[in-house]
């Protein structure tokens, strides 16, 4: 994941210079992971851990979004 690139975690298409593409940012906009990001008065290590969490979260969004497929 890039924040230059288009792909977000998810599999979907993001703008360039964010971290998630639309559905993943109103999916998680207010679980206390993404909150927790961005807020200044939390220590760097905890902002990073909050986030590491919500790109696993946007990972596991996908897989849950897509069908089932029977063999």
């Amino acid at each position: 994941m890039s924040w230059e690139n288009t792909a977000c975690p998810c599999g979907g298409k993001k703008l360039t210079d964010t971290m998630l593409c639309s559905p993943c940012e109103q999916a998680f906009a207010t679980h206390r992971d993404r909150l927790a990001m961005w807020d200044a008065a939390l220590p760097f290590q905890s902002r990073r851990e909050a986030a590491m969490r919500v790109l696993a979260m946007s990972r596991k969004r996908s897989r849950s979004l897509l069908p089932l497929s029977y063999s």
